[in-house]
Order: C-alpha cells, then structure tokens, then sequence
C-alpha cells in the first residue's frame, strides 16, 4: 500500500473536541427570583412573560425551567420570596405583643412610608389578578391570604381579651376589614395619590378599632 504524504509541519491528532455552544451552565436561582419578583412588582405578574424574564436575567428558557419548572413554579416561588422579604414584616408587626394602638400605628407606617411600597404590594396584585396565574401559585396566594387574615384575628383577640378592643363586628369581620384597609392604603399609594391624604384616611378607618 502507498502511504499517504503528509505536508512537513501539519500535527498528526484525533479530531478536535467541539466546545460547546452557548454559555456555560451558570444559572444563580436566586438572581433570577430577584429580577423575576422586581419585574412582577412593577407590572402586572401576568403581564410578565418567562421571556422578559429571560432577557431581563440573562438566562434562557431552558436553564430556567430546570430550576423552576414552569412558569407557574416561577411565579409560586417569587410569591415565597415575597413572603419571606415583605410579608414576614407585616406579620411581625401583628405578632410584636405591644398592643391595640401601638400595632395600628406600625401598620399605619408600614403602608404610608415603607419605601418598598411605592410600587404597590406583589401580593395583592397576584391576589386581585389570581385567574390569570398557574394553579400552583393560585393555591399559595389563597394559603397566605388565609395565614394573613389568621394573623389579623388573633391580634384583635388578644386585644379583645386585654379589653383595649370593644368587639362591634365579629373578630373575623374586624380582621378582614382591616387587611383591606391595609391593601387599599398601599394600592393608593401606588397609584400616585397624595401620601399625607393615604394616611388621614387609614388612621380613620383604623380608627373604629380605637373608640371606646
């Protein structure tokens, strides 16, 4: 057999191992939860599509649906977040112990002049925008409305057992009226009106909690 001739100075080498296209795997879940739960806060959650997410976080859609697994595990676990950033305060406030006044104060406060309010509550936009969301973040949002309301409640019992509250409503209609003052306050705030007016008209709706 004739050997081949092979030209002075060319490498004899196995073939080349192609290197993979595109970016290495270097998808950071909680870099994608922050920009996912900043872009939910501002828009509406639904109005937000896994794409926008994608381009916002730098990701594709393949590397976060394997961290997440749909865009309804995306949302759920944005809304998780959002309860252990944001909501976790609120209930911290209704959990303190110091008392009728002093926590509708703190939530006055809360509502009025928490700087992360001035964009509207995550929550309550998925609450109010449910339908439009997956299954799984449907039942989560349902889960910490009902953990919100239990918290609500039993503030006002204890301060109905301490006798600073006269109960007028039943102590779950006085939770519930509460939350959705709370709610309407920062919705307000959102919506650009006058911050001083936001508070005079909290402070009086709470106000039926401190009349003797």
């Amino acid at each position: 057999a004739v050997n081949k001739i092979i030209p002075r100075g060319t490498k004899m080498s196995s073939k080349k191992k192609r290197s993979p296209r595109g970016r290495p795997r270097t998808t950071d879940p909680d870099q994608i939860l922050d920009v996912a739960m900043n872009a939910y806060w501002h828009e509406d959650p639904a109005d937000v599509s896994v794409n926008a997410v994608c381009r916002l976080a730098g990701v594709s859609k393949p590397s976060l649906y394997r961290e997440f697994g749909s865009e309804d595990g995306l949302t759920r676990a944005v809304l998780d977040r959002y309860a252990e950033q944001v909501l976790a305060d609120v209930f911290a406030i209704l959990e303190a112990g110091t008392g009728l006044r002093p926590t509708l104060d703190a939530l006055i406060e809360f509502a009025c002049s928490d700087s992360r309010m001035e964009t509207g509550c995550l929550f309550y936009k998925m609450r109010s925008g449910k339908h439009r969301l997956g299954s799984e973040t449907r039942a989560r949002v349902d889960e910490l409305d009902a953990k919100a309301r239990a918290a609500y409640g039993t503030f006002l019992r204890a301060c109905l057992d301490a006798g600073e509250w006269r109960e007028g409503p039943t102590v779950d209609g006085g939770a519930r009226y509460l939350s959705e003052q709370v709610a309407l306050a920062i919705t307000q705030r959102a919506s650009g009106e006058d911050p001083d007016r936001i508070r005079d008209s909290l402070a009086l709706a709470m106000s039926v909690f401190t009349r003797g």
